[in-house]
């Protein structure tokens, strides 16, 4: 049994459509409170340098749709005031900020530095979900090592055994086919498997960035089906260079006997599984084109069939392993 994958993925300014997920918006405004029209804004990206550009409308509004998740620096600047610059602004995926920016009287070298907070409030639509980070992905417990199977600690989500009808995923009810899938933006669904945490994704807590759950509320453009959406992204290059290699090993003298075979004297399952792979990163061309090589490979050898959405050896009817 054996499972492999290689991901090369290409961040640059001119390829925001394919890595796209997530927006920021805001109004400028002075300190009386009146909006400031052609105000020009910055965005910085502040792990690859990118930056994007607009002036505020008539309105002192200004939006940046399309943008790659993290961390991200606004700058403001006009005649007659001082220039603001907003510091650690984090875009997390599918979830639109709000950044308003008021402006102090004075000279525009002047330079007012805040570091941004998160928002205690999503005001800007009305979902309900949860983003799992990076964080969570990398230091939660993972069977496998499947970053997905997360998905059954959000409310509403239950995760049903593996064979028959009706097992899978299923969001407060729904069917178990019915839930949205996109990766980096680009729809990833396979209507004959009705698990989002099955392999067919085939990804790794190496390779994906987070990943957002929207249980209810989704909006027109992830609104697809009844269930949850599952918007995730994945990591990307940035202006210095990272490398990691892995290898996680399973076998028998290291697991410990099955409940119901130890309670009956049974002999411990059979299992030999090796999990290795490496990931490399950085930049093409510094602040504009970065890569991330992703590699992951999976050899298992048992003498009992093992369930292969999170790794664990389950032993199950043969029914039950069909499409496997």
């Amino acid at each position: 049994m054996k499972n492999a994958i290689a991901v090369l993925l290409l961040a640059a300014a001119f390829a925001l459509a394919q890595t796209s997920t997530s927006e920021l918006s805001g109004t400028v405004r002075d300190n009386t409170g009146a909006v400031v029209p052609g105000a020009g804004v910055t965005l910085t990206n502040e792990q690859t340098g990118v930056t994007y550009k607009q002036r505020t409308t008539d309105s002192g509004l200004c939006s940046f749709p399309a943008l790659p998740v993290g961390s991200y620096t606004v700058t403001v600047e006009v005649q007659g005031f001082k220039t603001a610059r907003l510091t650690k602004n984090t875009l997390v995926v599918n979830t639109p900020l709000a950044v308003d920016v008021t402006l102090e009287v004075g000279q525009i070298i002047d330079v007012v530095m805040v570091e941004a907070r998160g928002d205690l409030l999503q005001t800007s639509n009305a979902t309900i979900g949860n983003v799992v980070t990076s964080k969570e992905v990398t230091e939660l417990p993972l069977n496998g090592r499947n970053p997905l199977t997360l998905l059954v600690l959000e409310p509403g989500v239950v995760q049903r055994s593996a064979g028959g009808a009706g097992s899978g995923i299923h969001v407060n009810g729904s069917r178990d086919r019915a839930y949205n899938v996109t990766i980096d933006g680009i729809e990833a669904n396979e209507s004959t498997v009705p698990n989002p945490v099955s392999n067919l994704y085939r990804l790794t807590p190496d390779n994906i960035q987070e990943f957002k759950v929207t249980t209810s509320n989704q909006t027109p453009e992830e609104g697809r089906n009844s269930g949850a959406s599952i918007s995730i992204a994945t990591r990307q290059g940035s202006n210095a260079f990272h490398g990691t290699a892995f290898w996680f090993l399973r076998n028998t003298d290291l697991n410990s006997n099955e409940f119901y075979a130890n309670a009956q004297n049974g002999a411990k399952p059979d299992i030999k599984m090796n999990q290795y792979g490496a990931e490399l990163s950085g930049p093409i061309r510094r602040n504009k084109t970065f890569f991330f090589f992703s590699w992951a490979d999976q050899k298992v050898n048992t003498t009992q069939p093992i369930d292969q959405t999170f790794g664990a050896p389950i032993i199950y009817t043969p029914s039950a392993l069909s499409g496997s």
